[in-house]
């Protein structure tokens, strides 16, 4: 991939969206929007857990808090929370009205992705497809942050479809910029930045890098210093005790419904203690690697898990599909942009299961609908609805 130089005028002298684009767009965004108001509507706006800890954020903001906290690695959200409430007076609806608004715009990013690396259909189809998923766009009608790094994540998959495209210096500063608010909204996004990194430190010949970075020595040093940031942020847990914690005690999915039996064996720290219990660990991890792909938790309600199920079962069998299909068809390109995120997600969900699952599920669900909608672009679905517009 060569750079290309790039201009204001360049960037002005793009092209438009047609009216097509326009339309699709437009009818995704007010899908997403009423059912995100719907669901506002029932739940109301309510201040709790996380949102708690960020307001203590905003009332005693200073060094210490940033850096002595893990106030730093959630930065990319409660710092813009915290702005609009002192500027608001502390308007907490208006808040998750932006919040509810960004989601659904996550959608219409998420059809622009589809459609700009395949096609129309696929761009519809994701796009569509993350609209309706009710498990995801439930949380955005609270002021926490899980719903703001799935809308990091489609923001920056489509700069970096567009940086694939077109890689001039300013698609590779916004798509490196997008990628640094994912680092900063939670935890979750310093894997997901780390992963895509990984790729520059392949030499410099080489088709499968994505010159994202610089070369492999400063890139190396960035994946250094967000792996730093991982263990910064992990080191508050293993302070507490509560990280080990969740191994001791064999937590698949929460202390209560989900827990891997066994007698973990005495060990004076924390590398002793994987290394004295390398096989068990070994399994819980697997166990919690194979159970974040289920549609539905244990202890949900009925209803909860029905809905978790209509819209999520056959959305995964369709990205997996998908998946396959781009391995056959040797997508290379979709894969590394689309499933790197996802298996970040995944590995650090082995590594440090949250209960409750939310806290995953966001950005794996943007991935999920590109490859869905990427294997009904492959089908004669496209070209059947067409044909019925038509009649």
């Amino acid at each position: 991939m060569v750079l290309r130089r790039s201009s204001v005028a360049a960037a002005l002298s793009g092209p438009i969206p047609d009216e097509t684009w326009q339309r699709d767009a437009t009818a995704i965004f007010l899908v997403a929007l009423v059912l995100r108001g719907w669901v506002w509507s029932n739940m109301g706006t309510m201040v709790v857990r996380d949102a708690t800890r960020y307001l203590a954020w905003c009332n005693e903001f200073s060094l210490g808090t940033l850096f002595g906290t893990r106030a730093l690695v959630y930065s990319g959200y409660w710092l813009p929370y915290c702005g609009w409430l002192r500027a608001t007076g502390e308007y907490v609806h208006g808040w998750v009205a932006v919040q509810v608004a960004l989601s659904a715009l996550s959608c219409v990013l998420v059809y622009a992705t589809g459609r700009h690396l395949v096609g129309r259909s696929a761009g519809l189809v994701a796009g569509g497809a993350l609209a309706v998923q009710w498990e995801v766009y439930r949380w955005a009608a609270r002021p926490q942050s899980e719903f703001m790094l799935t809308f990091a994540v489609a923001l920056a998959l489509w700069r970096l479809a567009h940086y694939h495209t077109t890689p001039t210096t300013r698609n590779r500063l916004l798509a490196l910029g997008t990628l640094g608010f994912a680092a900063l909204v939670r935890p979750n996004g310093l894997p997901i930045v780390a992963a895509y990194l990984l790729y520059d430190l392949l030499p410099a010949t080489s088709d499968h890098r994505l010159n994202l970075g610089f070369p492999a020595k400063v890139n190396l040093a960035l994946v250094g210093g967000l792996v730093a940031a991982i263990a910064y942020r992990l080191q508050f847990g293993w302070a507490r005790g509560s990280m080990l914690f969740h191994w001791r005690e064999g937590i698949v999915i929460t202390p209560d419904r989900f827990v891997y039996d066994y007698s973990p064996a005495p060990a004076s720290g924390v590398v002793d203690f994987f290394v004295a219990n390398a096989e068990h660990v070994v399994a819980i991890a697997a166990l919690r690697g194979a159970w974040f792909f289920s549609p539905v938790m244990p202890g949900w309600s009925e209803g909860h898990a029905l809905r978790a199920m209509v819209t999520l079962g056959p959305l995964f069998v369709l990205a997996v599909l998908g998946i396959h299909a781009a391995v056959v068809r040797e997508r290379w390109d979709l894969l590394a942009l689309w499933a790197t995120p996802l298996v970040a997600i995944v590995v650090t969900a082995m590594g440090i299961w949250v209960a409750g699952w939310r806290n995953f599920l966001g950005p794996a669900v943007v991935v999920y609908t590109l490859f869905a909608g990427y294997y009904v672009s492959l089908t004669d679905w496209p070209r059947r609805a067409r044909a019925l517009t038509r009649t």
